[in-house]
């Protein structure tokens, strides 16, 4: 298969391009190596990636929630324009390639605990900037210009590296840098809980998703277990060589205490789609992957 998949120098991207190893993919990102540069924003290239001999599609690539809160005209073009703008280019190809969406709990808001039947209520723009696509994709799939699907992702951890601007970005953090040997001040209580999963199951879900037969299969929500900050902390205290502190910020308290706390998903379940256990084998596929990559 030729499989297109943008954001694939992403957290989550360049995980899924290792997974797709047998397969030819073609990889783009705006902060990339050269073979992968491209800015989705602009139309024009949006356009060109789409060719007919291009089997599924992988739209991972997106403004994350902070940066698309801070700077709407941004996260309108990258999250909005330019899945439309694949889209365009699907319809133009004239072959209804798979389509598999990366979109986000941020449809959901005011719940504890979000389940199938919960409706999507986005309080974020990010939020209404996937729900919107989700509905686009659906309506092409109807009229038959892509097989498409969209995979609701709760938080995906850990994520290695500097924060990017999700307003979940404590929840990698506070256990990545201890476990680098560096303190952390957490921006909200301890007992804040997240609906969390890790990435080896969330690119598990999007290959799975590409696999499944059936039209119309719409956005399917990812089961995420709830963990609070001080459960993240706990996990990795003991092997920590630095600190965490919680020093709670009201505005990005505000945003958690707004959104779900944990997800469940018979349909995912049926689906095939796993969820983590707990927190420990979050931790522990975290590790291992880091030794994998730097030992």
């Amino acid at each position: 298969m030729r499989i297109l998949v943008t954001g694939a120098a992403g957290y989550i991207g360049s995980a899924l391009v290792r997974a797709l190893g047998q397969h030819e993919v073609i990889g783009t990102d705006q902060s990339a190596p050269a073979e992968l540069l491209g800015n989705l924003a602009y139309p024009p290239f949006a356009r060109s990636l789409i060719t007919p001999e291009i089997d599924a599609v992988f739209h991972l690539a997106s403004l994350v929630s902070g940066g698309a809160e801070q700077n709407f005209e941004l996260g309108t073009k990258v999250n909005l324009d330019a899945t439309r703008d694949l889209l365009e280019a699907c319809r133009l190809a004239g072959h209804c390639p798979k389509f598999v969406f990366a979109s986000s709990i941020a449809v959901y808001s005011g719940v504890e605990q979000v389940t199938d039947a919960t409706p999507a209520v986005p309080r974020l723009s990010y939020g209404t900037q996937k729900l919107v696509c989700e509905l686009l994709i659906d309506d092409y799939t109807r009229r038959g210009y892509i097989d498409g699907r969209a995979l609701r992702l709760p938080t995906v951890m850990v994520r290695p590296g500097s924060a990017n601007t999700a307003v979940s970005g404590w929840a990698s953090a506070i256990i990545r840098e201890p476990l680098a040997g560096r303190d952390y001040v957490c921006p909200v209580r301890p007992d804040t809980r997240m609906a969390c999963i890790s990435l080896k199951r969330a690119v598990d879900a999007f290959i799975r998703m590409s696999e499944v037969p059936g039209p119309q299969m719409g956005a399917v929500l990812l089961t995420g277990i709830p963990v609070s900050a001080e459960q993240m902390w706990n996990a990795v205290k003991g092997r920590a060589g630095g600190k965490v502190r919680f020093e709670p910020d009201p505005a990005a308290q505000a945003i958690m205490d707004s959104v779900p706390k944990a997800t469940l998903s018979k349909r995912a379940e049926k689906l095939g789609l796993r969820p983590s256990a707990n927190i420990e084998e979050i931790d522990r596929e975290y590790e291992e992957t880091t030794l994998a990559h730097h030992g």
